[in-house]
């Protein structure tokens, strides 16, 4: 019986084969579509969960109150978790990591370390993050030692280092002023963890040296604690809340974020998390996109089954006639479901691979299809049972339905489901064009973003770090690069006003007890409001002084004057102390971005200290000379700085790929909106199909009595735009919610334009004409003598 099923439903896909073409391929483009985003969704949950502690693993947070709000900060003091350790028995083990950077040098190599942590042997024993060579209980015990990365062991000692016995123990130095031995070197870190790194020094370096960066009041680092298996994390997590305030005397609380969620769910204020995170929304985002692919393609199958059911109604009429019952029907119809589902299924593997490296160009990843793995399969048979069951259910049963009476005596009626029908073509196209417009409003947003104002002049500037030996020498370096034609302007800095990242509390006149906040800072020269065009809304600049000079003023923006309780002129001549440095405010910048759009301005410090570290400098090129004036860099640079490798870009760059993720996101919908829209029309083509077979006589008489082919096209098409208009009536209030939302994420955006909905209405409209006119542009030119001989 089962053979007999397999032989009929082949002989209907080759007697049908526009159909089955159809079929097949409308459920290869879904079933392809929802398999890699499945397979992203699937690397975005598994973040941090192949580390065997991750259940009891957290990381401790803040949540400090400034300016009468609660504020998330993901960053702590160094000494915290001793305390942690110290106090709770509950805390099995504590980690720390703190992001540095500067050039390594190995004999005579030298190389720019991006990638640079300051680290504790407790986050090794914590994480899975094992070592090819060296101790795991030892490493980063002292505070002269680090660990690398295989892929940095290479680098350093070349591809062969595994052979080398002098790698542990060699010596490598940091920016020119400390020495480290490799003590061990790990597995390279897997690349679905938030925690990403080349080499890691010890900490207890800094718990030693660096009483600046080792304090209550300096949060620098993020803070790790495995809690005992048998621990109550919730009421954990209430129990650490008072452990700030304990040791810093400040209205400051902690709180714990799960290990698995910090990846997802990590939005904290003053860029202080620096780990590898999405945004769960966009996750959810992309897992609807494919859902709504598969559907619309599932929808394609049922739709164009029961389209063509009363070729298959005398079928059924005679089956049952002969003693077939209605659940031997039903099995062969499901059957013919599976089989064109697993054949979509194959077609979709292939897809797959073919689309993979554009995908995964589009969403930055490197993801694979893992056919060696049983999971793979598995969910790859429960998707085509799933598919098939869904997409073949209510075929099975309309058709098995069918009265053989009826059906037998040709009263059977042509338009049985039609209404459903119908339905699921609004459906599918409701889905479509919500998705179009959110596409529209993401590129919208885009837009905006990058053509806003800032509140400086990012054009025809660009960065250029400052390493090694240029560092002691920067304003030579400085005036050295003013002579040159092609540069108009430069300025030394400690930061390139992208998504500045260094706060600290202040203190200043008027304060009132318990009245705190941060503030970012960068300490920059007197030209450097020039240099960016920024201006000033009341007061002076900075004027020029000597290294030793210690007397400090400070420029504010509006929104720290603000938030001091200062208009713009009472807050002139006020006193403030910032980083231990009294000085008074003599000058108010207007407010500007240095943060994403999606949070608001926040408050912001300059000072002039020219005897303290600058890391930048900012340089402004001449119209039209921007790659002459690189080449001109690089030639001063090598004259200051002999090892260092030169490093620079545009500040406009940077600041578009702050908003990678979202235009990422827009190509992605984008595309998956556009795969949905073929889709649509691929069903909406197969129902023109085969309404213009079923109505062939009537178009033949139609036309014998003197029907145009303009009008024979109206009649055919007129009932599919219909409901397409009828889509578009619903998708609009369902695409206006959804942008609103997404559009939430964003302190300043774009406003929701009525014209993007008909735009997106007329596109819509246009391609489903396209669609249904071909076949009935088709159909209206067949010669009637022809179509009314047919039988």
């Amino acid at each position: 019986m089962l053979y007999n099923y397999f032989k009929i439903a082949v002989r209907n896909l080759w007697r049908s084969p526009l159909y089955s073409l159809l079929n097949i391929g409308g459920l290869a483009l879904g079933i392809a579509c929802c398999l890699l985003i499945a397979l992203y969704v699937y690397d975005e949950w598994s973040y941090d969960r192949f580390h065997r502690n991750a259940p009891n693993i957290y990381r401790v947070v803040e949540k400090q109150p400034q300016s009468g709000e609660i504020y998330d900060v993901a960053i702590t003091p160094g000494p915290l978790a001793p305390t942690l350790k110290a106090d709770f028995p509950e805390v099995a083990e504590v980690g720390r990591i703190g992001r540095w950077s500067g050039l390594m040098k190995s004999g005579k190599q030298v190389f720019e370390e991006g990638n640079l942590f300051f680290a504790d042997n407790g986050l090794l024993r914590m994480f899975d993050f094992p070592l090819v060579k060296g101790n795991v209980a030892t490493a980063l015990t002292r505070p002269d030692e680090l660990v690398m990365t295989e892929t940095s062991a290479r680098k350093y000692f070349g591809n062969n280092w595994q052979q080398n016995p002098a790698v542990i123990g060699a010596t490598l130095r940091l920016n020119n002023e400390r020495d480290y031995r490799v003590v061990g070197v790990l597995k390279d870190v897997p690349a679905n963890s938030h925690i990403q790194f080349d080499i890691l020094l010890s900490f207890k370096n800094l718990e030693l040296f660096d009483k600046w960066n080792y304090n209550w009041e300096s949060n620098n680092f993020h803070t790790y604690v495995q809690l005992r298996p048998a621990t109550d994390a919730a009421a954990f997590d209430q129990k650490i809340k008072g452990q700030y305030m304990r040791y810093a005397k400040t209205g400051t609380t902690l709180r714990l974020q799960p290990l698995t969620d910090i990846h997802l769910y990590s939005n904290f204020a003053f860029n202080t998390d620096w780990g590898q995170h999405n945004d769960i929304f966009y996750v959810q985002l992309f897992g609807v996109v494919g859902l709504i692919v598969l559907l619309i393609a599932c929808v394609n199958f049922i739709n164009l089954s029961t389209a063509r059911s009363t070729r298959r109604a005398r079928e059924v009429g005679v089956r049952k006639t002969v003693g077939a019952q209605r659940w031997h029907l039903i099995c062969q119809f499901l059957g013919e479901s599976f089989l064109l589902t697993g054949l979509a299924v194959v077609t979709a593997l292939v897809l797959s691979s073919i689309l993979m490296p554009v995908f995964n160009e589009l969403s930055g990843k490197t993801l694979t299809l893992d056919y060696s793995a049983p999971p793979f399969w598995l969910a790859l048979v429960v998707l085509t049972l799933f598919v098939g069951f869904m997409a073949g259910l209510y075929p099975a049963f309309l058709l098995s339905s069918f009265q053989p009476a009826r059906v037998l005596k040709s009263v059977f009626r042509v338009g049985s489901g039609q209404t459903f029908r119908q339905a699921l073509v609004v459906g599918q196209f409701v889905l479509s064009i919500a998705l179009i417009i959110c596409t529209f409003f993401v590129y919208r947003q885009l837009q905006y973003m990058q053509q806003k104002n800032l509140g400086f002049d990012k054009s025809q500037l660009l960065y250029v770090r400052l390493k090694g030996a240029l560092r002691g020498k920067v304003f030579d370096f400085k005036q050295e690069l003013l002579r040159q034609s092609s540069i108009e302007s430069a300025a030394a800095t400690t930061a390139t006003l992208v998504d500045v990242g260094n706060e600290s509390n202040i203190t200043w006149e008027g304060q009132q007890p318990k009245d705190e906040f941060l503030i970012t800072q960068m300490n920059v020269d007197p030209d450097f409001l020039s240099t960016v065009g920024m201006k000033l809304e009341r007061g002076s600049n900075f004027r020029e002084k000597s290294a030793k000079d210690t007397t400090w003023t400070f420029l504010v923006n509006e929104t720290a004057a603000r938030r001091m309780g200062y208009t713009s002129q009472s807050a002139m001549g006020k006193q403030v102390e910032f980083w231990g440095m009294k000085g008074r405010i003599r000058g108010i910048v207007r407010d500007f971005h240095f943060r994403p759009l999606n949070v608001p301005i926040e408050p912001f410090i300059f000072q002039y200290a020219p005897g303290n570290p600058y890391f930048q400098m900012l340089v402004k090129t001449r119209p039209g000379q921007a790659q002459q004036a690189i080449q001109t860099i690089a030639q001063v640079y090598r004259q200051y700085e002999k090892e260092a490798p030169l490093k620079y870009g545009f500040v406009d760059q940077e600041l578009d790929q702050q908003y990678r993720r979202e235009q990422r996101t827009g190509q992605v919908v984008l595309y998956f909106s556009g795969l949905a829209i073929l889709i649509s029309c691929l069903g909406l083509f197969g129902l023109a199909t085969f309404m213009a077979e079923q109505r062939t006589k009537e178009i033949g008489i139609r036309k014998v009595l003197g029907a145009s082919v303009a009008g024979v096209v109206v009649l055919l098409s007129k009932d599919f735009l219909r409901l397409v208009v009828i889509a578009i009536v619903i998708a609009s209030p369902i695409a206006w919610y959804m942008t609103d939302r997404w559009l939430q994420n964003f302190a300043y955006k774009t406003t929701i334009a009525w014209w993007v909905f008909i735009l997106a209405s007329v596109l819509a409209i246009a391609v489903a004409i396209l669609t249904v006119c071909f076949q009935s542009i088709r159909a209206a030119l067949m010669n009637p003598a022809k179509s009314l001989r047919a039988e």
